[in-house]
């Protein structure tokens, strides 16, 4: 079944699809700055996937975007309109809420259905939404229908409040934090579900999360942004081989990144890192990035995929601890200055605790990040996408 709004419901607002374009965006509760100078630009039928962690600003940059929250400065423009003096009811944004916000007097169908029954808002369902029944289908909650929010667990009401945002064909979607808690096997399917129904609809969407494999996997593009400022913005690909930060390399991997700090060593074009529980040669291209450089202070960040356990390694550390995953286990090794290091490996680990543990690292893989700002070394090309924003390493 496929819900229809009465003809002369439907609004006579013809879209000429631009995409959404955010700019100069701040924010401040108190002393609390929320966000600042955040930009960015979604184009029709793309989804950005905004990632960072726990009170990065990510659910005010929605909220002030949808007009439920007032920006202290900056504009919010979509399809070309100018939006930031518009109220909420009039800005044709449907945002899906992290805490829900269903209507308890109301059952599963109802609240669903709410936005299309508004008064003023009743409108078809267009031609790229999903139908109801399907809807309702894909989400796994065609047996709630009749009942209400006060009899669902927290993983279904956060599903109807998905369904109550996919049912409507608004001129942008956001969705914070939309299968955060589901448990593993429904979350993995959701991500592809609904990432599918995105990708066939005009409109712009926003995925909010603080995952940032979550990120990678359902966005054209990332934004990563962190103490209300947006770090980087550009492809997954981008975002993950070139990181622009030593933020925003923390947030991707499973693990993530080792970032170890040390210092250069060594003459121009000969350069090597030095920790006190390391001494790696720069790789050539490495090296060039380093070779004019003045402050010696510097971070190396290392895949635990690209450190290798061998009983021959040039390295040595402790183990502190095995974590089975299937096929795969992260091994944690402790160096001696008391450094910690994840290390991903397809071979079972038979040693005991705190037995010695011997590893190589591939120079190849290595990023090197500035030691008093903590943003990357990287050839200019990398960086076209790039936003960065320099402080001092007590904020990295």
């Amino acid at each position: 079944m496929t819900i229809q709004a009465p003809e002369q419901l439907v609004p006579d607002y013809q879209t000429s699809w631009q995409g959404l374009s955010v700019a100069a965006l701040s924010k401040r509760f108190g002393d609390v700055e929320a966000l600042r100078d955040a930009a960015l630009s979604v184009k029709p039928g793309e989804v950005l996937a905004l990632v960072g962690p726990s009170g990065a600003g990510k659910t005010t940059l929605c909220r002030i975007i949808a007009g439920l929250t007032d920006a202290d400065a900056g504009s919010v423009s979509i399809d070309g309109e100018d939006i930031s003096g518009l109220p909420p009811g009039l800005r044709r944004v449907a945002l899906m809420f992290e805490s829900y916000a269903l209507y308890p007097h109301l059952t599963v169908r109802e609240n669903i259905l709410s936005p299309l029954r508004a008064r003023g808002r009743n409108r078809e369902l267009g031609s790229s939404s999903i139908g109801f029944d399907e809807l309702l289908s894909v989400l796994e909650i065609s047996h709630l229908v009749e009942r209400l929010p006060v009899a669902l667990s927290g993983g279904q009401k956060q599903r109807v409040a998905l369904a109550r945002a996919l049912i409507q064909d608004p001129r942008l979607l956001m969705l914070d934090e939309p299968i955060s808690h589901l448990d593993a096997k429904l979350r993995h399917k959701l991500r592809g579900e609904i990432r599918r129904m995105l990708s066939v609809r005009q409109h712009p969407s926003i995925w909010s999360t603080p995952d940032g494999l979550e990120a990678l996997s359902v966005g054209d593009k990332v934004a990563v942004i962190h103490s209300g400022r947006i770090e980087q913005i550009g492809t997954p690909e981008e975002i993950f081989q070139h990181p622009a930060s030593i933020k925003v390399a923390r947030l991707f991997g499973d693990p993530p990144i080792n970032i170890i700090r040390g210092e250069l060593s060594g003459e121009a074009g000969k350069a090597a890192f030095v920790s006190a529980s390391l001494k790696l040669e720069l790789s050539p291209l490495l090296q060039e990035l380093v070779q004019d450089r003045t402050r010696k202070n510097i971070y190396i960040g290392v895949n635990p995929t690209d450190i290798h356990i061998n009983s021959n390694g040039k390295f040595s550390g402790s183990l502190y601890s095995v974590e089975a995953f299937g096929k795969n286990y992260i091994v944690t090794v402790q160096l001696s200055d008391g450094e910690i290091v994840k290390i991903k490996t397809k071979d079972p680990m038979e040693k005991s605790i705190g037995s010695e543990i011997l590893f190589n690292i591939s120079p190849a893989g290595l990023f090197l990040f500035d030691g008093e700002h903590g943003t990357a070394l990287a050839p200019k090309s990398h960086l076209i996408s790039g936003v960065f924003h320099e402080r001092g390493p007590e904020q990295l």
